[in-house]
């Protein structure tokens, strides 16, 4: 009995180990990729439409795949605005093909964001964006989920941001996965189609 008990517990050890050792080495990979970008002045060229377009041009087969990755990023690590690179993946490769990456990517971003904001709790939060502005954000989602919703879906507040305070804060994950599949469809919905309908 005693064997199966500490045979139990080596399992346990090494199975944390493993998932401590994963979550450690995907942090360092992201925190490495925000200082590399911001290093090598890529940040600013975020922000362009005429840079993006020239970053999405010039990946030629591999566009789709840059443009993916370029929207997951905006929303867990990179602060770039949604707006300036939907519009790029618009102008590139047409409404439905943008739609679909923007969905994708964001939606995976923002999980990656709450996950983040579940973890590192308001510590992250104050580092972004302040300790004053990060308690009214809390104080905001802790009124009522619902707060979250219309935050989300209004064009004002900063998604990206909530969805750390909502992971922060406790927020139910399958709460927040349903209000990001709305708004967030909503919101790029509009993005991508405003213009050509």
């Amino acid at each position: 009995m005693e064997n199966v008990k500490t045979n139990h517990c080596k399992e346990f050890v090494v199975a944390m180990f493993k998932l401590t050792v994963t979550f450690l080495l995907s942090i360092g990979f992201f925190v490495g990729l925000y200082y590399l970008f911001k290093n090598t002045g890529w940040i600013g060229k975020f922000s362009n439409v005429a840079e993006l377009k020239v970053i999405l041009s010039s990946a030629g087969f591999w566009s789709y795949a840059v443009f993916a990755v370029m929207q997951f990023l905006q929303v867990s690590i990179i602060p770039m605005p949604a707006s300036v690179s939907t519009i790029v993946g618009v102008i590139c490769f047409g409404p439905w093909i943008a739609f679909g990456i923007s969905l994708v990517a964001i939606l995976l971003g923002s999980i990656v964001a709450y996950i983040f904001g579940r973890v590192f709790g308001s510590k992250i939060i104050y580092w972004i964006v302040g300790k004053e502005r990060g308690e009214e954000f809390c104080k905001l989602l802790l009124r009522g989920k619902w707060a979250f919703f219309v935050m989300m879906l209004l064009p004002l507040f900063p998604d990206d941001i909530l969805c750390l305070v909502a992971g922060a804060c406790g927020m139910n994950f399958r709460f927040f996965l349903v209000t990001n599949l709305i708004t967030r469809t909503i919101g790029i919905f509009c993005l991508c189609f405003l213009g050509f309908l």
